[in-house]
């Protein structure tokens, strides 16, 4: 049909739009969709859209299959965390963290690659990662402990979206000597900040 063929189109858009639309006509069906991601897992995709979409409806067959981390849809996904879009790698290091059961070993590759986003010059993307990074901070503070010092780094950020998130991560995630360091260097920070 016509959606399948424009799932193999050279224009980004319209393969991200024909594997959403062959998702939607099957969604429904447990096995049509699982057929449909293991297609186009093997394939190799032009848009990175196309490869968030895969990576949301890979999670989703996940939290609802027994397989669990042993499946190649989680082999997917953690491949995901190599490819060369900064997109489709957040989508992928976000879609492992926000697994339900996830353990130290396997939030380690996607905490790595969310890690060196701290140091990137685009504002977006530091954001992305410290938000992330906040949020898995609740469950496994000892994981994200190994991002400290980029964490410590983005206190003096010029976006005080991202120095805020670094803190109350930071304080998350800290031992009491680096609370202590913490609330010295935070001072100035609060007097900079309105109510």
């Amino acid at each position: 049909n016509e959606a399948t063929e424009a799932a193999s189109s050279d224009n980004i858009m319209v393969q991200y739009h024909a594997i959403g639309v062959l998702y939607h006509i099957k969604k429904n069906d447990r096995l049509g969709v699982s057929k449909l991601v293991s297609k186009f897992t093997k394939q190799s995709l032009r848009s990175p859209y196309a490869y968030c979409l895969l990576i949301r409806i890979a999670t989703k067959l996940l939290e609802e299959e027994s397989e669990g981390r042993d499946s190649p849809l989680f082999d997917f996904i953690e491949s995901c965390l190599r490819h060369k879009s900064e997109l489709v790698i957040y989508e992928a290091a976000h879609a492992i963290v926000n697994m339900p059961n996830t353990s130290a070993r396997e939030l380690g590759p996607a905490i790595s690659v969310l890690q060196l986003f701290c140091s990137s010059p685009k504002p977006t993307l530091r954001f992305a990662a410290v938000r992330t990074l906040n949020k898995v901070a609740m469950k496994h503070p000892a994981a994200v402990a190994a991002c400290n010092l980029d964490l410590e780094n983005l206190i003096t950020d010029v976006n005080r979206s991202i120095a805020t998130l670094a803190i109350t991560t930071l304080l998350k995630t800290g031992s009491e000597s680096s609370v202590d360091r913490l609330m010295k260097q935070i001072s100035t920070f609060m007097s900079e900040i309105s109510d």
